[in-house]
């Protein structure tokens, strides 16, 4: 872990709002803010733990996710490349321990600023505070929409949903991801998302491989995510 040691730093392209910004309480938060490189899989929060720094994401992904004591997960939001870290600034805001998980799924190059520096900012600097309030709604709209589509949504039409983004942002190419991985992603359990996984090929959806999923039809997906 490397410290940016300049007010300029590379990562902050990705973030041409807060590159914008020029006063002094940012510009100090800005030279004590340290750049790392996590690899895929690395666990970035862990629940319980207490809130000692703000993250911006400069590049890769990071799931943020809640675990019940049965192990059970469900996918809250991602925060990938210019994207700040919705959880950590919660916990700043109102001085609480996590109170949910987030894990790397891809190498991560991730900032974290120590939380005095952040705290001052927030006191001193309108226009770094105008950019954390904007974010802030913005990212509580994406987990009210998670709320929602877990109290009213049935699961086959999230399923559907959630392959079609895969492999749109996978560029329709197969998906390596096991029926483990998406049971947690949408709350519930593995043979429940095999059963569903099995009619989506039935229907002409997808094929399913050993550890891949592989898109079939397109329009097939986008009519079951309708149904």
């Amino acid at each position: 872990m490397n410290s940016v040691g300049s007010t300029n730093p590379k990562w902050l392209s990705v973030f041409p709002a807060l590159a914008m910004i020029q006063d002094e309480a940012w510009l100090e938060a800005l030279r004590a803010a340290k750049e790392m490189t996590m690899p895929p899989g690395t666990v970035v929060i862990r629940r319980g733990d207490p809130c000692q720094n703000f993250l911006l994401v400069a590049r890769g992904t990071v799931r943020v996710y809640e675990s019940s004591e049965s192990g059970r997960e469900i996918a809250l939001y991602r925060t990938g490349g210019g994207d700040i870290c919705i959880l950590t600034l919660s916990n700043l805001l109102a001085g609480t321990d996590y109170a949910a998980e987030a894990v790397t799924e891809d190498e991560v190059s991730a900032v974290m600023m120590p939380m005095p520096f952040f705290q001052n900012a927030m006191a001193r600097s309108e226009a770094f505070r105008n950019f954390i309030m904007t974010t802030l709604v913005r990212r509580l709209s994406d987990v009210m929409r998670v709320v929602e589509q877990v109290a009213f949504q049935r699961l086959d039409l999230r399923l559907a949903c959630l392959l079609g983004q895969l492999f749109e942002r996978n560029k329709s190419s197969p998906i390596s991801m096991t029926h483990d991985e998406l049971a947690h992603e949408l709350g519930t359990t593995r043979v429940v998302i095999s059963r569903m996984l099995k009619e989506f090929e039935r229907m002409g959806c997808v094929r399913l491989q050993r550890g891949q999923i592989e898109l079939l039809s397109s329009e097939a997906l986008a009519r079951a995510s309708r149904d």
